[in-house]
């Protein structure tokens, strides 16, 4: 956690060090300017798409006999993101922790269901970088290039990464086979706790409603993409930005979020790099980028402090149990 905070302050530090008073003065400007109307807009959008995720993991949970409401899931979702911006991925971690210790349901099971929906979501972000690179090579080839390159320099790390990785692979592949065979009570626990990720896991195949799982998928990544759309109202010389323009600041956008910590500092300079690209100046980039991080920050913290607040109370019956 402290290394990801770090460099997001670290970027804030590099990009400002640099700047002249006349870009400062551009940058104030451009946050006087902003129709904020349009990112209250994205907000409500955004926790619609919070609704239809919460909405999702009910078809996950089905197949294990899991009932959770509506609100708890909700809720826990919410708890989830703002654990996201104090640690990397301990988000998906403590929805289901507030749930397994609520609801008294296993945590394994339920972190299970997280981690398949993680991998669907995975695999729908690395699509849009592919596509949205392939589409707009001509634009976005030399940065590619440009971080693919030093990349390219460092194989022999790469190979030794990849060792590495076999090894440990085996040694897993061993260590369940070690497990599996062992009848002693902390091999027992373990496995009995590996086995309820796993059903977790597979979920996503024994789930009935498969249909509104992949729809509501559908509308969570529709309404991410609506939710940045509609930002780009919010100035005149956004609005003029083409939608290839705004996928691919968006999905910069969602790069920067998984590097660094909840996006700070990174995710500014991120959305600033790609629309240069596309004829908006740098400060404008910058203090655009910046307007729609704190309003999806603030909308994160305003709804999972609540969301904190209120779980005791509407499980005040699990609870006394």
């Amino acid at each position: 956690m402290g290394f990801s905070l770090a460099l997001g302050v670290f970027l804030i530090w590099y990009f400002y060090k640099d700047l002249t008073e006349e870009n400062k003065e551009h940058i104030v400007e451009s946050f006087r300017k902003a129709n904020y109307w349009w990112i209250l807009a994205s907000i409500f959008i955004a926790i619609m798409s919070h609704v239809f995720r919460a909405y999702r993991w009910k078809y996950t949970l089905q197949p294990l006999n899991i009932k959770i409401n509506f609100i708890n899931r909700f809720a826990a979702v919410m708890i989830g993101y703002i654990a996201n911006l104090a640690f990397p991925r301990l988000g998906e971690v403590s929805r289901c922790a507030v749930l397994a210790r609520y609801q008294n349901q296993p945590f394994e099971k339920l972190f299970g269901t997280v981690v398949a929906e993680r991998v669907i979501d995975a695999v729908i972000l690395l699509i849009l970088i592919i596509v949205t690179t392939l589409l707009q090579f001509s634009v976005l080839g030399p940065l590619v290039m440009e971080f693919i390159g030093p990349m390219t320099d460092k194989i022999q790390n790469q190979i030794l990464l990849g060792v590495v990785a076999i090894i440990a692979i085996i040694g897993l592949f061993f260590g369940w086979k070690f497990l599996q065979r062992s009848q002693h009570k902390v091999a027992l626990a373990i496995r009995s706790r590996v086995l309820g990720l796993w059903e977790g896991i597979v979920s996503l195949k024994t789930m009935e409603g498969k249909f509104g799982f992949y729809l509501h998928t559908a509308l969570i990544w529709a309404s991410y993409v609506l939710m940045y759309l509609v930002t780009f109202n919010a100035f005149s010389e956004t609005q003029e930005v083409a939608f290839a323009g705004v996928l691919a600041s968006f999905v910069m956008g969602g790069i920067t979020i998984v590097v660094v910590q909840g996006g700070l500092g990174a995710y500014p300079l991120g959305i600033m790099s790609i629309l240069l690209l596309y004829g908006i100046e740098k400060e404008l980039g910058y203090a655009f980028g910046w307007i729609v991080w704190c309003a999806q920050t603030a909308m994160i913290l305003v709804l999972g402090f609540i969301s904190i607040l209120i779980m005791p109370f509407i499980n005040q019956k699990t609870k006394d149990a």
